[in-house]
């Protein structure tokens, strides 16, 4: 009976975790796209929206529930709370698992910004918002150093598919990013040299007014 539940929890805990990062990098490429579509002239279809970003990201989160539960509760790893929300602190390869917990606690900065993005401002939250891209990369060094599938070549699949999902468009979206600041240097740069000719031209074309000289 003790083996058969072993088996659950951890094929529940396996499950979980590659369902958590399938959605998590669905995620990451609807908010990329959002993002790109917004400096770009692309249009993508209406069923990407930031509604669906929200789900899929929700959706990420309770699935990672479930895989961090079913690792608590799994006889064979021995894991406790601490080893699960403490990095460093697990007897089983400390570094990998640590930035599992690192991403993790990521996730909740990000959670709690998008709650309280009516008092930082959306500025803050744009900022905080980056590191989901920190996540996706911390996620999947944890999967795959941690991860008893990962030499199955459906497992490698799923991370290789997912590394190419995301990297053209966070790299259009980083190009996109620096041609919007050189555009916005240009047009400073151009008002900067504009305002002093501007300034003597309107010097020159005020009306002068006559004096008026009166004699005794």
């Amino acid at each position: 009976m003790n083996v058969i539940w072993q088996d659950i929890t951890w094929d529940v805990a396996r499950a979980g975790g590659f369902t958590s990062y399938i959605l998590l990098t669905l995620a990451v490429f609807v908010g990329l796209a959002l993002s790109t579509q917004a400096q770009s002239r692309t249009h993508w279809p209406r069923l990407i929206n930031s509604e669906l970003h929200n789900f899929l990201t929700l959706l990420s989160t309770t699935f990672l529930g479930i895989h961090i539960a079913a690792v608590w509760i799994d006889p064979f790893t021995h894991f406790g709370w601490r080893e699960i929300l403490l990095p460093f602190a697990s007897h089983y390869r400390p570094l990998w698992m640590a930035l599992g917990i690192i991403g993790l606690y990521l996730g909740l900065a990000i959670g709690l910004s998008t709650l309280l993005r009516p008092r930082i401002g959306y500025t803050w939250w744009k900022r905080l918002h980056v590191l989901t891209l920190a996540i996706f990369v911390l996620a999947g060094a944890h999967g795959i150093m941690t991860g008893s599938d990962t030499h199955a070549t459906w497992a490698m699949g799923i991370y290789v598919a997912s590394f190419l999902l995301v990297t053209p468009l966070l790299s259009r979206r980083i190009l996109a990013g620096k041609k919007k600041s050189k555009r916005a240097l240009k047009h400073r740069a151009t008002t900067t040299q504009d305002t002093p000719a501007m300034s003597q031209q309107k010097e020159h074309s005020l009306p002068t007014r006559g004096v008026a000289i009166h004699q005794p």
